[in-house]
């Protein structure tokens, strides 16, 4: 808390006991220590919070603000290198849990509160089915037979809307999109009936579409069975639309709480009007007609040999993951291509720089063809076409320090006379991607994701291409780093007069950011333009669905 606002956090909410809801949970001074190497971490200070029967409320902020350690700490399921300390009380329908002993918590957890965690593919166990895993929760609570169990299981994800749930029962993890992985989760959460769910960043890595059905499937739930919600989340959009009560963290305190229109309406502390300004805004700087084409796609196709059916009894077929489709890209222009997981946005883009061989159609980068080169005739244009991927720790060699994964491109390409040439490159790149240049010696787990997506963009940066696929380069970052990473691919666009193909689900950046947008669905075009035109008034109705749930989670 600031010495100068020192009321906007009080440790009760400023509509406790206003509208006859019972409390269901009572947090108060919630503080959690970790120790760590050279010495503590404060991770959660002084958070105190109320949970009212029936509603949502919402803990927002960005990542490390301590949000995710709150949650652990109501549910008990902190490291053994954390320390709750005196003083800290959490009292869930009358019970204290903070000094409840490990066996009665195994109770609780599941029956009076469960939680849905961010990421289900490392939640569930892949060598379980769906099937094995639900029983077993609800075997751990509940006296029933396994036929018994497999029925409430059936049941179950019939409620969360999976379809063909009988089916499902018997796949593994891996055989389930991520919206029906996080169906499933929900699932095992509420087998119990739980009365309070606690949400951590339940559509993070989803699509758009499946976003917005997995949070209204949470409110339906919510609604009918009269459970409490805790949302915690860094996306405002949905916050507003589903939560009633907002606590905004920073640095592991509470910095601002309050009904949700009001902290919408007039945010107080500084850090929540930060937050609130950080949504992706503007748009891309214009282009001049005249400029000329640098990437050119016609009639290009990806299939790939699939195979059905058992080991003895092999069934293949060809997926057309990409379908005849056609493209064309100025000098400083920034393409948008957007559409569902599965829809072939990242395997045309690859296949457009070459990345994976393509089936048929003619490609051209700068008037030169690429669809008829070899690798080896393929290197001497890497260092012209570069790609961001999604996710930087993945994409940086974790033994590698910072100067040699941006120094290893130039050493392949034969870029700089010596050593001492090629630091200095790579020192520009640092800055120019808004980091200092004196992190050479460091490695990619010292830094934060945005960040780290800043050293990827300077490892693409150093080699002075022409053109950057980036591949939902700001997808796994909180709002206001996807922000000074938007201004940052803006700033080096107008400085190094470079063309972006930008693949994305995420609609709200694409509209700040790029130029034209083409829609992907099953392989193909559905629809393109200018951002402007196709956002606003979409043409289909896969696109004003895509549309209506990016900018209002509109099922």
């Amino acid at each position: 808390m600031t010495g100068t606002q020192p009321n906007l956090a009080p440790p009760e909410r400023y509509d406790l006991g206003k509208h006859g809801r019972e409390l269901i949970l009572d947090a108060r001074n919630v503080a959690v220590d970790f120790k760590v190497e050279g010495g503590t971490v404060n991770a959660v200070r002084d958070v105190s919070f109320q949970l009212h029967k029936g509603e949502t409320i919402a803990l927002v902020g960005e990542s490390g603000s301590g949000k995710s350690v709150t949650a652990r700490t109501i549910m008990r399921l902190l490291t053994k290198r954390a320390t709750i300390l005196p003083g800290t009380k959490i009292m869930l329908a009358g019970k204290d849990i903070v000094s409840m002993k490990e066996d009665d918590m195994r109770k609780l957890r599941g029956n009076d509160v469960a939680m849905i965690f961010q990421e289900p593919m490392s939640s569930l166990n892949p060598v379980y089915t769906v099937g094995q895993q639900i029983c077993e929760i609800l075997h751990l609570h509940n006296k029933m037979s396994r036929k018994e169990a497999m029925e409430r299981a059936k049941q179950l994800l019939e409620e969360v809307q999976i379809p063909e749930p009988e089916a499902r029962l018997k796949q593994y993890p891996h055989q389930l999109s991520g919206g029906q992985r996080q169906r499933v989760m929900i699932a095992m959460a509420l087998a119990n009936r739980p009365d309070v769910l606690i949400a951590d960043e339940p559509t993070t890595a989803l699509d758009v579409t499946v976003q917005a059905q997995i949070l209204h499937l949470i409110k339906g739930l919510k609604d009918k069975y009269g459970m409490a919600v805790i949302l915690i989340t860094h996306d405002l959009t949905i916050v507003r639309q589903f939560s009633e009560y907002v606590y905004v963290m920073q640095n592991g305190t509470v910095q601002e709480h309050n009904e949700t229109e009001a902290l919408f309406s007039i945010p107080r502390h500084p850090y929540t009007q930060h937050l609130l300004a950080s949504e992706p805004r503007g748009v891309a700087n214009p282009i001049k007609g005249d400029e000329p084409v640098v990437l050119e796609g016609k009639g290009v196709k990806v299939a790939f040999t699939l195979k059905r059916g058992g080991f003895f009894k092999p069934d293949y077929f060809e997926l057309l993951a990409v379908d005849n489709l056609d493209i064309r890209l100025q000098r400083h222009e920034t393409l948008g291509l957007v559409g569902e997981s599965g829809s072939g946005k990242t395997t045309f883009g690859q296949a457009l720089i070459r990345l994976i061989r393509n089936n048929g159609g003619e490609i051209f980068f700068d008037g030169q063809s690429l669809h008829d080169k070899s690798r080896n005739e393929m290197r001497p244009l890497r260092s012209r076409i570069q790609i961001v991927f999604q996710d930087p720790f993945a994409s940086l060699n974790p033994r590698m320090s910072i100067r040699q994964i941006i120094e290893e491109g130039l050493i392949v390409n034969n870029i700089g006379a010596n050593g001492r040439e090629r630091v200095d490159r790579v020192r520009a790149a640092l800055r120019d991607a808004g980091l200092p240049d004196n992190i050479l010696t460091r490695f990619p787990h010292e830094f934060s994701g945005g960040q780290r997506q800043r050293i990827a963009i300077a490892r693409a940066i150093a080699l002075e291409p022409e053109f950057i696929l980036l591949d939902e380069p700001t997808s796994a970052l909180d709002l206001s780093v996807q922000a000074q990473i938007i201004d940052l691919l803006r700033k080096l666009q107008d400085e190094k007069g470079l063309s972006y193909l930008f693949i994305s689900h995420d609609l709200k950046v694409v509209r700040a950011l790029c130029h034209r947008v083409m829609v992907m669905q099953f392989g193909k075009i559905v629809e393109q333009g200018p951002v402007s035109e196709v956002l606003t008034n979409p043409k289909t109705e896969y696109t004003a669905r895509l549309v209506r749930a990016a900018f209002e989670i509109a099922a």
